[in-house]
């Protein structure tokens, strides 16, 4: 899968589940700043990214600096799916 199509998916994810229009979804724009994403909510966006892309998060990578953006979450995913 390509990496534009991760992160097309990742933001219709984190605009739906963080209630915000995906048109104002910015790539690189801090999720907690400027959507108020919530640790409930980042648990919301975990389970719907793994059952999109079929993948487990490791533990390990359950960090902030990991689902801080939606690049940050695309390059993660990105990562597990293409290596």
């Amino acid at each position: 899968m390509q990496r534009q199509e991760i992160e097309s998916k990742v933001c219709e994810v984190v605009s739906r589940v963080a209630q915000f229009n995906n048109e104002n979804v910015v790539a690189d724009s801090d999720l907690r700043d400027n959507y108020g994403v919530d640790s409930i909510v980042l648990v919301e966006l975990l389970v719907e990214i793994e059952d999109i892309f079929g993948i487990t998060f490791d533990s390990s990578s359950l960090t902030y600096e990991t689902f801080s953006t939606v690049n940050s979450i695309t390059d993660y995913v990105d990562n597990i799916l293409n290596s």
